[in-house]
């Protein structure tokens, strides 16, 4: 007896410790895979289903407030439910019968998460019929970002079966993959309507107060039983029409501004800044210095004269923008000068070429702040080939700018390398670019093909650095050589109205988009000229 006793306390314990919440193993790499689904009960195209419940099993434990969030039941039944778990198996249960001879779509959004917040990035569906056939028709499209050409996945795809009524519940929604497809499945036969919006209350509906809604490149698609359509690639484009505000100006010494902004903000070459004193008359000017990469709401600035300590100025500025190019709004509010000195160590902060400069092209360097010392012109050292010019000629330093011109062009087939002098590390730092040689240019050929010949397109191509950009108008075959061979952003839209941007169109009524293209890394090689063919027929 005593031995069962043991064998009965062993068996509680184990028990116990089988049924304690489940613990992550410590050690190992860190886990950083989203759940799968591995099993559905039914399973997907089940027919004549006559049940209430639907389960699915995960690879792991599933963040329980991020399933019900992601959790799309369509059509809108009309029939409450409630979710059930156990262990890593959640069950969806309807509370009545389900309605007969109808496709029951049930899909489990990507950005559901692991327990370590880890995203499925893919959305799963369950489809079953409670009648004899599953309808199959289906949709495609894929979503991109207009500005990167990178795949959009923030945003919802909304699909209205005919007869449309835009102010109610859309009968189905999407959400774009990792890769920026949705797709729309189990459909029967008819007429269909879809856009993109950023739904932010989740509600299948269009809030034309508070959301964004952009049409895609089709208003209507109509499908016959089991037929397939697609509504291409789309852009997303979520208009940016706020003026950044300046919210805050602080004083680092009496001539070094910090200008904080509501947004991430840019000097442009028409940056103008000005301070007026107590009368309203202009006291001094300043001069932009730099935006930080690591913190872009902040502006840092300049002033041409000391700011007195106990008095009181504004800033009146231009040309300070975001990065839509709306012009930020000065601060009214007074700000008091100070007498503290500027103790920021004076250091490089950028400079061009980085990707290569013209045989023509001054290199012109970046200082934290102004150049006093005219060390850094004496210092600096030019290195052609082998020969060190330590006078180099015409180098000049004008606020934080220091700017050191070639001799005519720099030298084709020479290596040129420059010693900058930096005040506050108290040593040269080595600046190597590229020189581009004309002979190592290539050459780009884009060809457009569209219903109309006399359709008018814009181009532009870039580079990361933008030391090179070409911005122009064509119709539908354009060449450009002698481009240094980097890589480059390329757009190109259909301009129907001439106004030299992309026009989006309009969901609500039904205007149709520009046609437009956006590729990223386009490698131009040495010698060769890179062919590019669009379709916009």
């Amino acid at each position: 007896m005593r031995l069962i006793h043991h064998i009965n306390v062993l068996l509680v314990i184990t028990l116990f410790i089988s049924c304690a919440t489940p613990v992550a193993p410590t050690g190992g790499p860190a886990d950083k895979t989203g759940p799968k689904i591995e099993n559905t009960t039914p399973e997907t195209g089940a027919v004549n289903f006559e049940g209430r419940k639907f389960s699915f099993e995960f690879s792991e434990f599933v963040n329980r407030s991020s399933f019900q969030t992601e959790l799309n039941i369509e059509p809108d039944l009309g029939i409450e439910y409630e979710v059930n778990w156990r262990r890593k198996t959640a069950a969806v249960e309807f509370k009545n019968e389900l309605p007969d001879s109808t496709t029951i779509i049930i899909t489990v959004g990507g950005n559901t998460t692991d327990t370590r917040s880890n995203k499925m990035g893919a959305p799963v569906q369950l489809a079953v019929s409670t009648g004899n056939e599953i309808d199959e028709g289906e949709i495609i499209g894929r979503l991109r970002n207009v500005e990167t050409g990178e795949p959009e996945t923030d945003v919802k795809i909304l699909l209205y079966r005919e007869p449309f009524d835009l102010t109610n519940a859309a009968n189905y929604s999407s959400e774009p993959d990792t890769g920026g497809v949705f797709r729309f499945g189990y459909l029967r036969a008819g007429r269909y309507k879809a856009f993109a919006l950023d739904d932010r209350n989740r509600n299948k509906t269009w809030d034309k107060v508070s959301e964004t809604a952009r049409p895609l490149n089709t208003e209507f698609v109509s499908l016959s039983k089991g037929s397939k359509d697609t509504l291409d690639v789309a852009y997303w484009f979520e208009e940016d029409t706020l003026k950044p505000k300046l919210q805050a100006i602080g004083l680092l010494s009496s001539q070094r501004l910090r200008l904080r902004f509501g947004e991430e903000v840019r000097f442009t070459p028409q940056t103008n800044i000005s301070i007026t004193d107590s009368s309203g008359n202009e006291y001094a000017t300043a001069f932009p210095l730099y935006v930080p990469e690591e913190d872009p709401f902040l502006a840092f600035a300049y002033s041409r004269e000391p700011l007195l300590a106990n008095s009181s100025y504004k800033l009146v500025f231009s040309g300070i923008t975001d990065v839509s190019g709306n012009e930020a709004i000065g601060l009214n509010e007074p700000f008091i000068g100070s007498n503290q000195e500027d103790t920021v160590r004076q250091d490089i902060l950028t400079f061009n070429g980085q990707n290569g400069l013209f045989p023509d092209q001054s290199l012109a360097v970046e200082f934290i702040r102004p150049i006093t010392d005219q060390e850094v012109i004496d210092s600096t050292v030019v290195i052609e080939g082998d020969v060190d010019f330590k006078n180099w000629p015409n180098i000049t330093a004008q606020d934080n700018k220091l700017t050191i011109p070639p001799q005519q062009n720099w030298l084709q087939g020479v290596d040129y390398r420059f010693l900058v002098w930096n005040p506050g590390s108290r040593k040269r730092q080595l600046i190597d670019p590229d020189i581009w040689d004309p002979v190592n240019y290539g050459g780009i050929e884009i060809e457009v093909a569209s219903s109309d010949s006399t359709n008018q397109f814009k181009l532009q191509l870039f580079d990361d650095k933008n030391t090179f950009s070409v911005d122009t108008t064509f119709t539908n075959f354009i060449s450009i050589d002698n481009i240094p061979s980097i890589k480059y952003t390329l757009v190109i839209f259909q301009d129907s109205n001439g106004n030299g941007i992309w026009d989006y169109g309009s969901v609500d009524p039904f205007i149709k988009p520009e046609p437009y293209y956006i590729q990223r890394n386009v490698n131009i090689q040495r010698g060769f000229t890179s062919e590019v063919k669009i379709d916009f027929r």
